[in-house]
């Protein structure tokens, strides 16, 4: 019975081999059906016998994979498939930066990044990953037909994380964490000015450092309370080695205590500085005048 089995199971296997000749045949049948639909523009049949064809892939001419790689990514990216276009325009860049498609192909690249990057409210890495595509295309190709609309994806890109960048200030803002605010104010201040109201960011920027000291009352009022409660356990404490580890937290958090009040009045004085030149710039708006409730 046992001998049946195994008769029978390699049987299977041999009826199951693919010989040698049979995955020759199935590359070529695959790349020329799948080129054929490529050219036809239906780019789903392409993609189907294309990615079959690869299976095969040393059974392909180095021209062959070439052209079958370049087509899969074209394919995706006319279906709007641009996860699956941004894997092969890649692959393709990598085994052939110095094509003749190599050009397309990167701008293929950039506009596919832009496109899979999520909203404003979301993290930016696939919009920071198409503007370095983009300006190493601009590199590249300074003179290319695309120059204008990787440009225009530039300008969107910069918008996009301006945005992000606010509502994320804006998030820590409306929390109370106004240091943190400060800093990504500041932040876009310096780098994306032209893409946001500087009437307004500079507003908030300034409302953020003049507001610090708030923070750093809480920050304290909490390391008060640890330092108590630490004070307590100091008492119970019974060795040396556990009176050092309360101690050394005691003067941790009297550090933080002096660092928040360090970046308290560092803030201020900071707010109070810019809140001349913002007067100096836009005179005394609205926003000035809520400035001067917060210099208080």
């Amino acid at each position: 019975m046992r001998k049946l089995v195994l008769l029978f199971l390699l049987f299977l296997a041999s009826c199951g081999k693919v010989t040698e000749g049979k995955r020759a045949e199935l590359a070529r049948e695959n790349y020329l059906q799948g080129m054929s639909a490529y050219a036809r523009k239906d780019y789903g049949g392409a993609i189907n016998r294309l990615t079959e064809a690869l299976k095969y892939v040393e059974n392909l001419s180095p021209e062959e994979i070439k052209s079958a790689k370049y087509a899969l990514g074209e394919s995706y990216y006319m279906r709007r498939d641009y996860v699956n276009a941004i894997v092969y325009l890649e692959d393709f860049l990598f085994y052939y930066p110095e094509s003749s498609e190599a050009e397309r192909v990167y701008f293929m690249v950039v506009e596919s990044y832009m496109k899979v990057a999520p909203d404003a409210y979301r993290d930016q890495s696939y919009t920071f990953r198409a503007i370095d595509r983009a300006r190493e295309f601009l590199n590249r190709y300074p003179n290319s037909s695309y120059r204008d609309k990787v440009v225009e994806l530039i300008e969107e890109a910069e918008r996009k994380i301006a945005r992000h960048e606010y509502l994320v200030a804006r998030f820590y803002e409306d929390l109370g964490y106004h240091y943190s605010a400060s800093l990504r104010y500041r932040y876009l201040l310096t780098n994306h000015a032209g893409q946001v109201s500087e009437t307004e960011v500079l507003y908030r920027y300034l409302k953020s450092l003049l507001l610090v000291r708030e923070q750093a009352k809480r920050q304290e009022a909490k390391y008060r309370q640890w330092i108590e409660s630490a004070k307590k356990e100091l008492a119970k404490a019974v060795s040396e080695e556990e009176k050092r580890a309360v101690q050394k937290r005691v003067e941790f958090f009297q550090k933080e205590i002096d660092r928040w009040n360090r970046l308290a009045e560092e803030s201020y004085r900071e707010g109070l500085k810019g809140m001349k030149t913002y007067r100096e710039v836009y005179g005394e708006n609205a926003y000035y005048k809520e400035l001067t409730k917060y210099a208080r």
